[in-house]
Formats: C-alpha cells, sequence, structure tokens
C-alpha cells in the first residue's frame, strides 16, 4: 500500500514538472525579443523545441492547458498549445485528441487563433467518422483567410463531406471563375489529394479557363490524381 502511494506521488510530481515545462515552452514561443535576427529569436529556437517534441503522455497534458485557459488572456497559450498539439499528433495518432482540436474552432473568436488553428489541423490524417462540420461551416466565412485556412483544412480527410464540399466550392465558383479563383484554386488543392479519376472531369474544365494560376493547379491536380490512382 505503501510503496502504490510513493509510485503514485512520484507520477504526480512528474505530471506536474512536465505541464510545468510546457507551460514555460508556450511562454518562450509567443516571447517577442529584439534578436538581430528571427532565427536568434527566443521565440523561434521555442517553435523548433517545440517541433521536436515526441512525448505522447504531452498529448493529454495539452488538452488540459486549453481547459484550464478559456479565456481572452488565455489566448496566447491556447495558440501554443494547439501548435504543440498537431504536432504530436503527427507523430502519435488519437482521434479523440485530433476532433477536441476541430471542435475548439466553435469556441474560438479570434480570427487569427481560428486560422492558425485550421493550419495545424491541415496535415492531420482525418478518419470517415471523424465529425468535420466546425471545419466546413468556416468554408463560408466572410473572412478570406479563415475561410482558404479552412478549405485547405479538409485536406488529408476520408470523410466524403471533405470532397462534397470541395466540389461545391468549385462548381459554384466557375460562374465567376475571377472573383472566386482563391476559393477554386485552394479547392483545387485539395482535391489534388483526395479527388478521384470520376472528379478529373471538372477539373478538365478548370484547366481550359484565361486564369493562369487557376488553370495550373487544374491541371497539377489532374496529374496528381492520376498518379495516385495508377491511370
Amino acid at each position: 500500500m505503501k510503496e502504490s502511494y510513493v509510485s503514485s506521488l512520484i507520477k504526480t510530481m512528474y505530471m506536474k514538472r512536465r505541464k510545468k515545462y510546457l507551460l514555460e515552452l508556450i511562454n518562450r514561443m509567443s516571447f517577442r525579443d529584439n534578436a538581430k535576427s528571427s532565427d536568434e529569436s527566443i521565440s523561434f529556437k521555442a517553435y523548433r523545441e517545440a517541433d521536436a517534441l515526441n512525448n505522447r503522455y504531452f498529448i493529454q497534458m495539452l488538452i488540459e492547458i486549453v481547459n484550464f485557459h478559456k479565456s481572452l488572456d488565455g489566448l496566447n497559450v491556447r495558440k501554443g498549445a494547439y501548435f504543440i498539439l498537431s504536432k504530436l499528433l503527427k507523430k502519435h495518432s488519437d482521434s479523440n485528441a485530433l476532433q477536441f482540436l476541430i471542435d475548439q474552432l466553435h469556441k474560438e473568436s479570434d480570427k487569427y487563433a481560428i486560422s492558425s488553428l485550421l493550419d495545424c489541423v491541415s496535415d492531420l490524417e482525418k478518419s470517415d467518422i471523424m465529425d468535420i462540420e466546425p471545419i466546413i461551416q468556416l468554408t463560408r466565412n466572410d473572412n478570406w483567410q479563415i475561410r482558404h485556412s479552412a478549405i485547405r483544412a479538409l485536406k488529408a480527410s476520408k470523410n466524403p463531406r471533405a470532397k462534397q464540399v470541395v466540389l461545391e466550392i468549385i462548381t459554384n465558383g466557375s460562374n465567376e471563375v475571377k472573383m472566386n479563383q482563391y476559393d477554386i484554386i485552394y479547392a483545387t488543392s485539395v482535391l489534388s489529394d483526395i479527388g478521384v479519376i470520376e472528379d478529373i472531369t471538372i477539373l478538365k474544365e478548370l484547366s481550359k479557363v484565361n486564369i493562369r494560376d487557376v488553370r495550373e493547379s487544374a491541371i497539377f491536380a489532374i496529374e496528381s490524381i492520376k498518379q495516385r490512382d495508377g491511370n
């Protein structure tokens, strides 16, 4: 009994030290100094340190840190925690933690925090049963920065709704390609990642438009899909 208590106490002390370290690292990530160059700054070095973390036990600690710092004053702490969490999820798959990140989109109001969070989840593999509705809703946002980050965040998603939304963006935007060109380019980029041979038809139409960036993004998507599907 005594041995079990001691073991539990040691574990608790270890967890507290690790969480303290994470908070200290997050503070360094948002620190602004007068370094001569960006790669010498405290913030730059902290981000590189965060990028290298590989402790899966940090995942739950970071979720607890986010939940504890819910106020407006905790914005920088949450942003730092989101970044670290996304990097860890690239190394340690955890669908519950990823869903937590996606659900946080409903709880943030700062446009930079929302856009940054969308960028964090963009490259993470999202299963066919993962609820990506918070991302989809933001693809209709009036703010272009949020909207484009949301479209890009549909990348690496196996949920059929992701491709449906991307195709709708391309189809609806094709009526006014010049006005919607950037939405179309981001959507086409995502389609190059999750599209199938059947989607090439709509991309071929885009490959004929007069706007070079749209045309080239469509051609790239066609080649990516063909290469992936082996045709």
